[in-house]
């Protein structure tokens, strides 16, 4: 009886001085967002210019305290036609439970018109607990196909959800 009680003591002291956690090395994520997108699209007999609605799903993993590996998709909400953009690329964040972060992309659209090109998002996160964050973001994205290009400019706003699995 006396050992269970020291073992409960023992484990309530522990976590009393556990920290908390800000980092997210070992992590395996879920990103989840809403944005507009003001773009531009030009291609052979056709456009689709003006603001979208962006709903993205995506994931994280992460390779160090600071770089994570990203895959995101993408719907284009609000005009004429439904869009479909996929983003592979890396996040780097700086900072603890406020951070700042950059995202590089490889984004291709797939509908209404074809095309790939770079992604690049400047954003900031706070940590809302150890396994939630909530961003805010801003980003440009060019592509170019064989029927035309498209220049699109971006807000988002998101949580990313968190788990160590591999830590």
């Amino acid at each position: 009886m006396v050992s269970r009680q020291l073992l409960v003591i023992v484990f309530l002291a522990g976590t009393a001085f556990a920290q908390e956690r800000w980092d997210h090395r070992g992590s395996v994520g879920l990103l989840t967002g809403v944005g507009v997108e003001g773009r531009t699209s030009i291609g052979v007999m056709q456009s689709d210019s003006g603001a979208r609605l962006l709903p993205e799903v995506g994931g994280t993993l992460a390779l160090s305290e600071r770089w994570h590996l990203k895959l995101a998709g993408r719907l284009a909400l609000l005009g004429p036609q439904v869009g479909v953009m996929i983003l592979a690329g890396v996040r780097s964040t700086y900072g603890q439970r406020f951070k700042t972060f950059f995202d590089l992309d490889a984004s291709v659209n797939a509908v209404p018109l074809f095309t790939i090109g770079p992604r690049v998002a400047f954003g900031v996160q706070y940590e809302l607990a150890e396994i939630v964050g909530a961003f805010a973001s801003a980003g440009v994205n060019f592509g170019v196909g064989p029927a035309g290009a498209r220049l699109g400019f971006e807000l988002m706003i998101g949580l990313q959800f968190r788990s160590y699995l591999l830590e």
